[in-house]
């Protein structure tokens, strides 16, 4: 069995075991093997199966793939030993299961004994009952039963290098503690709360193999070995007056007991092991002091590895529910412009995040007249797009219900308050056209004032027959306005992504930026849409987009057209 082993990057060291005849790197979830790094390709290179062997070729990728720093160009093969470079991820291809290096040298290490002293102190009395041993990854002394300290390491690393899930690795890790220290008659794995703080057993077992969590703890002990980072040793607790008041050590008739803290790559604890023991027959040891601090070691690397790999699946699974909430709201926006007689219409919209709270629609009304929405749920991300979900329904349903479009308005802004919306509110604009006239009805709650092009100029439509927001007040009352497009005219409705685009400078793109934004004097719906976009695009000087964008154009044909 091949293998994939990350020597460079941010996860050196994890295994990734080539189980299929074809398998496919890249940061996309899908891949067989996946490389968090965004200038990666979403699927980068390709490894295929050649009798025994593998050979690898490149994808299309923008940056390439290198083979031993030679840049792979069509198939090639791939030998042991071999380092396979995607961008700044260096993989080494092992044909088996690598083994871990026996060879160490001693380090030396901060270890003290706490010195007693006078009764009167308060502090130990006997400077044999508790050690302690400091903790930090690497710092634990090899001269002390090295062939116990390396087969286990041995054998923990090869249980880890099977598994990601948290669970299996807590598992696994008290399991292989019972196997080393034959005296333990309780273990825990204690993990830091990401909310309180405070210590929880995540895994627990007895010498009978009953494994449950609730059980008693000396959290006394537990938090000074977080905290001070230190392995804390006692061999006779009963002989020990600073643990003489602890209840649950007197509880559970606990004589003596190891516990070492976890910490990853930061080598920052975030949660320690605890072995206990009833009898003084084989009490822990400063030998086994040493060999458990080597042991959290390796069980804290692995835990840090399981719960970043939770991460990264938990962010897979949101992305691809972001992709799917894309296309769900882009089902609620229409796929296609409307056929209305002596009218052409255009439309661009581009969410900031994967959704967001922009919202445009055509309605056709049972007298045969047209509605064109825009409108602006305040807020960006998922909860908006939630309410814009809301507000298409809503919106159909009362322009439908009601010949009057201000009436129509009016009644969505209470059945909209009715759904408690919380402390959002939304912005809309509603046009209306009806055939074979030249005139169109405008409602406005809140919203941005549409730009009429026209052989008069270029001016907003705005006065006193715009309204405040939806979901403001329960008292409003919308009215219409109803204005005359001429031959050519253009109407131009827009929300705030496009004059609050900004440049490198803090500046905004603003009204006065759009107002000019026409190509010629007299053009086409999607002429003009286009040139808006271009001058938004000249005037960011490729500073992102910090919010949602839609853009609606209606225009009148000319009798020319």
């Amino acid at each position: 069995m091949a293998f994939l082993r990350v020597i460079q990057g941010s996860r050196i060291g994890e295994l990734h075991e080539l189980i299929s005849d074809r398998l496919v790197l890249g940061r996309h979830p899908s891949c067989e093997v996946v490389l968090e790094n965004a200038v990666i390709s979403r699927q980068h290179a390709r490894m295929i199966r050649q009798g025994d062997s593998y050979v690898i070729e490149d994808l299309g990728s923008r940056n390439g793939t290198f083979v031993n720093e030679k840049k792979v160009r069509g198939l090639q093969l791939i030998q042991a030993k071999d380092h396979i470079r995607i961008c700044e991820i260096v993989l080494e291809y092992l044909e088996e299961l690598p083994q871990f290096d026996a060879t160490v040298s001693e380090i030396p290490v901060d270890e003290k004994l706490l010195a007693c002293e006078d009764s009167n102190s308060g502090e130990l009395e006997s400077s044999s009952i508790i050690s302690t041993l400091n903790a930090v990854r690497g710092s634990a002394r090899l001269g002390v039963r090295p062939e116990a300290k390396l087969r286990a390491i041995i054998e923990l690393s090869t249980l880890f290098s099977r598994t990601v899930a948290l669970d299996a690795v807590l598992k696994q890790t008290i399991e292989c503690l019972f196997r080393i220290f034959p005296q333990i008659e309780l273990g825990s794995v204690l993990l830091l709360d990401p909310e309180s703080g405070s210590p929880m057993v995540k895994a627990a077992r007895d010498r009978s193999g009953e494994e449950t969590t609730d059980v008693p703890i000396s959290m006394t002990v537990v938090e000074r070995a977080i905290q001070g980072h230190e392995a804390i040793l006692c061999e006779d607790i009963a002989d020990d007056s600073r643990f003489r008041d602890s209840e649950s050590i007197s509880a559970l008739q606990i004589r003596s007991m190891m516990c070492a803290p976890l910490s990853g790559f930061e080598e920052e604890a975030f949660g320690a092991i605890q072995l206990t023991t009833k009898s003084l027959k084989q009490p822990f040891s400063q030998d086994d002091l040493d060999l458990l601090v080597s042991v959290t070691a390796q069980a804290g690397l692995a835990i840090e590895n399981a719960k970043l790999h939770a991460e990264v699946i938990h962010s897979h699974e949101i992305e691809r529910d972001l992709e799917v909430a894309t296309q769900i709201q882009l089902g609620f926006l229409p796929n296609k412009k409307p056929d209305f007689p002596d009218y052409e219409f255009f439309h661009y919209y581009q969410a900031a995040q994967q959704v967001g709270g922009d919202y445009f629609d055509y309605v056709k009304l049972p007298d045969g007249r047209l509605a064109i929405i825009v409108a602006d749920v305040s807020g960006k991300g998922v909860p908006a797009a939630l309410l814009m979900a809301r507000l298409s329904s809503a919106v159909r349903y009362q322009l439908v219900s009601h010949t009057d479009v201000g009436a129509a308005i009016t009644e969505l802004n209470q059945e909209l308050l009715d759904s408690s919306l919380g402390f959002r509110f939304i912005t809309l604009v509603v046009a209306v056209l009806a055939p074979n006239t030249n005139k169109v009805t405008i409602v406005n709650a809140g919203h941005l004032p549409p730009l009429l092009h026209d052989q008069q100029g270029n001016h907003f439509i705005e006065g006193d027959y715009s309204g405040l927001p939806l979901g403001i007040g329960r008292e409003l009352e919308y009215s219409e306005y109803v204005c005359e497009l001429s031959d050519g005219a253009t109407l131009l409705f827009y929300t705030d992504g496009v004059t609050e685009t900004g440049d490198p400078q803090g500046d905004l793109f603003g009204r006065s930026h759009l107002l000019t934004a026409r190509p010629e004097e007299e053009c086409s719906a999607e002429a003009l849409v286009q040139q808006v976009l271009k001058d938004m695009k000249e005037f960011s000087k490729g500073a992102p987009s910090r919010d949602d964008c839609c853009i609606v154009a209606i225009r009148r044909l000319s009798n020319d057209s």
